[in-house]
């Protein structure tokens, strides 16, 4: 029994009422001894015995009426339980990770569970509803109205129990109706428990659900597995030799002695082969180093092989890549003159991007370290004296830098917007060539290289200019998110190049007032990145601050893909796909732009469309992205768990394994209210104590 109003029930401190009030009313009897009495005495003793069982009655009596009112007040109920009537639902949730590829007793793990999930669906009959599903990382619904399905021929994925009983939990709430249980097929691998506990309690599995655990895994297996392989440097000079740096791990108890290795660079025209032989003990790790030497600029795909025979094939391969190169071609176009007395834009743009790589401010102590390092770009400054711009092919030159948006001409304007929509990288600052009544407007008025409309130049009074904030999510700045890397609002600048952006054109940093500092927007295959200020000390005195070489940098390397992960990109298999804007070519885009994911170039819609990683492998993207696709490391751990502890780790209520039924009793909604039954009571004791207490003396 239950109560609506469990607060009335305090009230039941009330029941020491009666009791008081029995015991006062003793106190007040006060006997006096009366000769005239005496033979009277002995006949009332003989009803004494009455009177006292009359006592206590009324004492109960009394007790039962406070008790009665109390639980009037508090409104008590039975909840109703029946056995609910409905459909059949049985959920069939079919494990399809890496390590179901493993022997079994026919053929291999991944067919003895499509085989118990035949079993499974057969035993409700034909009027059941049954919902097939497979899961690893993810869960992925299987559209079949047979009995049975189909094993999959290779299995790659990392296992997460947490999701596929999650999508069970909302696949039975979605059919309140119904009778439901869920049937969980799988080897029970350890490696795809949820370890947070606040994700286990986001679960919240129904109590009166019932979940049937068939564990078809291996008692032990036997697995030498390469759980990881890295270069030293992703993007290695040219000049220095690559080197692979690889992690395996023997899962078994047996030790592995003699096993062969074969490492293979390949970049499309030649390769690289390098061979080892492994001796490693049970349950321990080793690390090996692949040393190519000096290998030909370009990205090199490499695959780590291992020839052996074990239990998990798949992770006996791992693949991984990496980008040799020279410094990338940069052409710095300026408008000025060869004049060695007079320093222009391109001076102060073609030694910042001559110096070497850098992820931090610059210190005059390091300049040493600096000059003996390789750079991550070689420009060449060009002099526009009469438009004698050489071809601009994006392949040969991947980024242009124009030093003063107001040194070109029309016809270079024009030039420009065949390069960047054939896929060319432009970066452009407005100059000290920018005057204040808006030619730099009217050469650049209708191109699609402009981020907005062009406003003539305006200074900054008293106080310099800003830059006020910026996106620190962009791959272009968020290295200045870190304090140690600097803080771009102490750059301060005497003048700015006004714009008012466009719906395409993304702010990445703005100055005082919300004035665009830093845009970037996309046309054709191309990007366009404009910074509205001087390039030299003209308008700011910025050159010389710390800050001006790693900015510089960072928005050269971004243009060409070198900042954030660069590209040269590793993912796992089940990962989500990057996303990026896209838009016809010709247009404008940004990141406010259409998203579709990131995929190589295929004509088949179906698989132009996914959005994770659904196979290891390299994927190439027309952008020169190059995605390293393997297999969750974790999989090749083979440990499992027993059911029990399954259970107890996502607090989940196992069915009978022995049972074909789906029995489940429930409660009902509506609760059986007492409170009628409670006040009859309480109105046939209030006449009992009446009674009573007019028929009991002291």
């Amino acid at each position: 029994m239950n109560f609506i109003q469990t607060g009335f029930l305090i009230g039941g401190i009330a029941l020491g009422i009666p009791v008081l009030v029995h015991l006062l009313s003793r106190w007040q009897v006060q006997r006096v001894e009366l000769g005239t009495m005496r033979f009277l005495q002995e006949v009332m003793q003989d009803g004494a015995q009455r009177r006292k069982i009359r006592r206590w009655l009324l004492l109960l009596t009394r007790l039962a009426c406070v008790a009665a009112l109390v639980l009037l007040f508090a409104r008590p109920y039975l909840p109703e339980f029946i056995r609910r009537d409905g459909d059949r639902l049985r959920i069939l949730l079919i494990d399809r990770s890496a390590s179901m590829g493993m022997p079994g007793e026919n053929g291999r793990l991944i067919d003895d569970a499509v085989a118990k999930a035949g079993e499974m669906a057969e035993q409700l009959g034909t009027d059941a509803k049954i919902v097939w599903a497979w899961f690893d990382s993810s869960v992925h619904p299987i559209t079949s109205e047979s009995k049975r399905v189909a094993a999959p021929r290779s299995v790659v994925g990392s296992t997460d129990y947490l999701a596929a009983l999650s999508w069970a939990r909302d696949q039975v709430d979605a059919m309140p109706d119904a009778i439901a249980d869920v049937v969980l097929i799988s080897d029970l691998q350890q490696s795809g428990m949820a370890s947070e506990s606040a994700e286990v309690a986001t679960l919240a599995m129904p109590e009166d659900l019932p979940i049937r655990l068939i564990d078809v895994g291996r008692v032990a297996a036997n697995n030498l597995a390469v759980t990881s392989a890295m270069p030293n440097m992703i993007r290695t000079p040219s000049d220095q030799d690559a080197i692979v740096n690889v992690t395996l791990f023997n899962y078994g108890t047996l030790p592995m002695e003699e096993i062969p290795m074969m490492a293979i660079a390949e970049n499309g025209e030649r390769s690289v082969r390098l061979k080892k032989s492994i001796n490693i003990p049970g349950e321990q790790a080793q690390e090996l180093t692949f040393d190519f030497g000096k290998l030909d600029p370009g990205i090199w795909k490499i695959i780590l092989q291992l020839d052996v025979e074990d239990d998990l094939a798949i992770d006996n391969q791992r693949i991984t890549a990496i980008e040799v190169g020279n410094a990338s071609p940069v052409v710095v176009l300026d408008g000025g003159t060869r004049d060695e007395t007079r320093v222009g834009e391109s001076f102060y743009l073609a030694a910042a991007l001559r110096q070497s790589k850098t992820a931090s401010i610059i210190t005059p102590d390091d300049t040493e370290s600096l000059e003996s390092a390789t750079s991550r770009f070689s420009p060449q400054v060009i002099y526009l004296f009469d438009d004698s711009l050489p071809d601009l092919n994006p392949q040969q030159f991947p980024l242009v830098v124009i030093a003063d948006s107001a040194s070109v001409t029309r016809a270079i304007v024009n030039r420009l917007e065949s390069y960047v929509g054939s896929g060319g990288r432009l970066l452009v600052f407005a100059g000290d060539g920018v005057s204040q009544n808006g030619e730099t407007a009217d050469l650049w008025d209708g191109s699609p290289l402009i981020p907005g409309q062009l406003g003539p130049a305006r200074s900054s009074g008293v106080m310099p200019f800003h830059i006020d904030g910026f996106d620190q999510s962009s791959s272009m700045l968020m290295m200045f998110s870190d304090p140690q890397q600097g803080d771009l609002g102490r750059l301060a600048f005497d003048r700015v190049l006004p714009v008012e952006p466009s719906e395409l054109t993304s702010v990445l940093a703005s100055f005082d007032g919300g004035l665009p500092a830093l845009t970037r927007h996309g046309f054709g295959q191309g990007n366009v990145v404009w910074f509205l200020s001087s390039a030299d000390a003209s308008w700011a005195k910025w050159t010389t601050s710390p800050l001006y070489l790693p900015l510089v940098h960072q928005m050269a390397a971004d243009l060409l893909n070198m900042t954030g992960e660069g590209r040269i990109r590793f993912r796992a298999v089940g990962a989500a796909r990057d996303l990026v804007a896209v838009s016809a070519p010709g247009e404008l885009y940004s990141e406010q732009a259409l998203i579709r994911p990131v995929s190589h170039a295929t004509t088949d819609p179906v698989k132009a469309n996914l959005l994770d990683f659904e196979s290891p492998g390299f994927e190439a993207t027309d952008s020169g992205v190059l995605y390293v696709v393997n297999p969750a490391s974790k999989e090749s751990d083979t440990t499992r768990i027993p059911v029990d502890q399954f259970a107890s780790h996502f607090q989940i209520t196992l069915a009978d394994s022995d049972s074909s039924e789906v029995l489940q009793t429930v409660r009902d909604s509506n609760k059986r209210e007492l409170w009628p039954f409670v006040a009859a009571l309480a109105a046939l004791l209030l006449m009992t104590e009446f009674f009573l207490a007019n028929r009991t003396t002291a």
